[in-house]
């Protein structure tokens, strides 16, 4: 049960509409895609974030931790996660492309761990047990008032009773007042029996995010999402203080290290960890342990990362004790549709936990190929 080999490659996919958020426009989605094989044959596949420069990623996989890895025992899990971090940790690396490494080496361990076992992850995890994971419609994205009314109603239609709203315009496009505008008129549109959660990714600063933040409590929000850049923790603190709208963040956190203070500090209500950001699965337990702790709900991260990252939120989130909800993306996404049969599709709000052993789906190599760029 030796690692024989790590290899990583960038994959890239080009939806048929592209996005517009907080940070700007999106016309293509990225990921890069890690795959650890053992001596006996088996592979063991895992996704690292790749918003910008993937290729940097995929070399650190390749350079900087495969030769801890090669030659070890893949069942020690915890421990190589240990290892991956000590070895870079001195230098200063617990975040950044190193951190994003990790999180998919990590992922692909417990594909392999699962598959060995004969058990899906959730189940490997020994957590809270859900076979069903409850999900909401993410997002609808910035555009003009008419069309984020209807995009929200759409998924109303469907079946969702949770969706979540991007805001966050720039000065050009009306702003915070443009932003408040919409929301008052979605939840009239939508009506008080619908959830909605709001993000903002960071595009505000501590004054007007405090502003936002209580025109919001009229409003009914079940969570503002990333009001703030990740790094301004005394903002958040000010925010906190200043609104009884719950606040949300986790997406732009590497692991433990940076979302210990913020969970310390209550500086939230929800946690939002990203699995192919904060150490893959392994650091997504050791972050939803300080969340139990501490009393806060946890719901993982998905945005438009791949399906592998998407598919290992879902296994946390079927085993993570306070889990509040998983996000579902209902956007075009190529790098998500990847498996044999595509990503699962939820019923009403809900997802089934995989049943098949180790993730739980198979990839389809003819759609991994055709979207491989390096």
């Amino acid at each position: 049960m030796a690692i024989a080999k790590v290899e990583a490659r960038l994959l890239e996919g080009t939806p048929q509409d592209g996005v517009v958020f907080g940070i700007g426009a999106f016309n293509t989605y990225s990921m890069v895609l890690v795959e650890v094989t053992d001596d006996e044959g088996r592979t063991g596949y895992g996704e690292a974030i790749a918003r910008r420069g993937g290729s940097m990623t995929a070399e650190a996989v390749r350079a900087l931790l495969a030769p801890v890895l090669i030659g070890a025992d893949e069942s020690n899990i915890e421990g190589l996660w240990g290892e991956m971090v000590e070895q870079l940790r001195r230098w200063g690396h617990t975040s950044g492309v190193v951190m994003e490494a990790i999180s998919g080496v990590d992922v692909a361990l417990w594909d392999l761990a699962g598959q060995r076992a004969g058990l899906p992850v959730w189940r490997l995890l020994a957590g809270a047990g859900r076979s069903t994971v409850p999900v909401y419609a993410s997002s609808v994205y910035i555009a003009d008032r008419e069309t984020m009314i209807r995009e929200a109603l759409e998924q109303k239609a469907r079946g969702f009773d949770r969706i979540k709203i991007k805001i966050g315009r720039s000065p050009e496009k009306g702003g915070e007042r443009e932003d408040l505008a919409t929301l008052r008129e979605l939840r009239a549109a939508v009506g008080d029996e619908t959830t909605l959660v709001v993000d903002a990714n960071g595009a505000y600063d501590a004054a007007t995010a405090i502003k936002v933040a209580r025109a919001m409590e009229e409003v009914d929000i079940r969570w503002f999402e990333e009001p703030l850049p990740a790094d301004d923790l005394k903002g958040y603190e000010r925010l906190h203080a200043m609104t009884s709208t719950p606040l949300a963040r986790g997406e732009t956190d590497f692991g433990f290290w940076t979302m210990q203070e913020v969970i310390e500090r209550r500086l939230v209500d929800v946690v939002q960890p990203d699995l192919a950001r904060c150490g893959g699965i392994t650091g997504a337990r050791h972050v939803w342990t300080l969340a139990n702790a501490a009393n806060l709900a946890f719901a993982p991260h998905t945005g438009f990362s791949g399906g592998l990252s998407q598919l290992a939120a879902l296994h946390v989130a079927a085993a993570a004790p306070r889990l509040l909800s998983l996000e579902y993306m209902f956007i075009d996404n190529p790098t998500r549709e990847i498996f044999v049969g595509g990503y699962p599709k939820p019923d009403h709000g809900t997802l089934a936990a995989p049943t098949a052993p180790g993730l739980g789906l198979q990839l389809d190599y003819t759609l991994v190929e055709k979207l491989t760029v390096a």
